[in-house]
C-alpha cells in the first residue's frame, strides 16, 4: 500500500513522549456516536521515512450506516470506495470530494456494519499553525493521508495509526450538534452526530454550532 503524499514537517512528533498508546479493537465496535464523542482528544498519526507526524483530533462526525442518509453506505450501498466502510472497526475510510479533497474516516462496528467516523478536525503539535488542520480536507492534506490508504487497520502497527492518551490524559470538554454540510439528508441533517472539542481554535464549521451544548 503506499504511503501517499509527504506529511507537513511542522506535525513531527513523539508518541512515546506524549505516553500515547494503541487503542483496543473493542473500542471501536462499540456504537458509533459513542467512538466520534470518545475520540476526541486522540491522535491520529503517520509514520513517514522513520518519523511520526499527527495531531489531536478536535472534531468529528458519526455517519450511522444504511439507516442513515448522510452515509456513504445508505440503504446498503456497496460499491468499490465504499467497501472500506464493511471492514471490522478501526480501519481507515478515505473518500475524495469533488475530485480535490481527501476525508479520514474511522470505521466502526463490527464487519459487515459499515458506519464510520469522519475526522472533521485535529491540532497539530505545539508551532503548528492553529487552522492548519481545519476541517477535514485540510486534515487529511496536512498528513498527507489519500485514497491510497482507504482500507488500512489503523490498529495493526502499520503506517498510519490512531493512539491515545494513556489513563488520565486527554480528556476534552466535549460539545455537540449537527452535522455540517449535509442538508440534502433529509430529517438526519438534524441529528445531533457532530463532536467538537469547545477548547480547539481548530474545530470547523460556524461559530454558532461551535457554542451547541
Amino acid at each position: 500500500m503506499t504511503n501517499g503524499r509527504s506529511p507537513d514537517p511542522r506535525l513531527r512528533f513523539d508518541p512515546e513522549a506524549l505516553r500515547l498508546e494503541d487503542f483496543p479493537r473493542s473500542f471501536f465496535r462499540r456504537d458509533t456516536a459513542a467512538v466520534a464523542r470518545g475520540i476526541l482528544g486522540s491522535w491520529i498519526a503517520r509514520r513517514h521515512e522513520g518519523a511520526w507526524y499527527g495531531a489531536r483530533i478536535v472534531e468529528t462526525e458519526a455517519y450511522l450506516g444504511v439507516g442513515d442518509p448522510a452515509a456513504h453506505s445508505w440503504r446498503g450501498r456497496r460499491t468499490p470506495r465504499v467497501e472500506p466502510m464493511y471492514m471490522d472497526g478501526g480501519h481507515l475510510y478515505v473518500f475524495l470530494v469533488y475530485g480535490v479533497h481527501h476525508c479520514a474516516n474511522v470505521v466502526t462496528r463490527a464487519a459487515g456494519v459499515p458506519e464510520a467516523v469522519l475526522l472533521r478536525g485535529a491540532e497539530g503539535p505545539p508551532g503548528a499553525p492553529a487552522k492548519l488542520l481545519r476541517g477535514p480536507g485540510r486534515l487529511c492534506a496536512a498528513l498527507g493521508v489519500t485514497t491510497a490508504s482507504s482500507g488500512a487497520d489503523l490498529l495493526s502497527g502499520g503506517c498510519i495509526r490512531l493512539f491515545r492518551a494513556r489513563r488520565g490524559g486527554g480528556r476534552v470538554e466535549a460539545g455537540v450538534s449537527r452535522r455540517i454540510g449535509v442538508d440534502y439528508a433529509g430529517d438526519a441533517a438534524s441529528w445531533p452526530l457532530r463532536f467538537f472539542d469547545k477548547g480547539s481554535p481548530a474545530v470547523s464549521g460556524p461559530a454558532g454550532l461551535n457554542r451547541a451544548v
